[in-house]
């Protein structure tokens, strides 16, 4: 997956405390690869290299299309 391989880059690049927000529309890709890549990063993000935030639903038919990671 050539979108996770450019996220993990890019949250390399970050230096501590930076922060970086992605869309699905940055990434060009649907709903449903979004919300797997976001599923991934936030388990990814328990071993403390960086955080996520992502917003909370107003609906929930609706899937979020951006979160904002933070490094640690």
């Amino acid at each position: 997956m050539t979108e996770l391989n450019q996220i993990w880059n890019k949250i390399a690049l970050l230096s501590s405390g930076e922060t970086w927000t992605i869309s699905a529309q940055d990434l060009l890709i649907s709903r449903a690869d979004f919300h797997s890549i976001s599923a991934y990063l936030s388990h990814e993000s328990e071993k403390g290299k960086f955080t996520i935030e992502i917003p909370k639903q107003t609906n929930a038919w609706f899937n979020q299309t951006s979160f904002t990671i933070t490094k640690s």
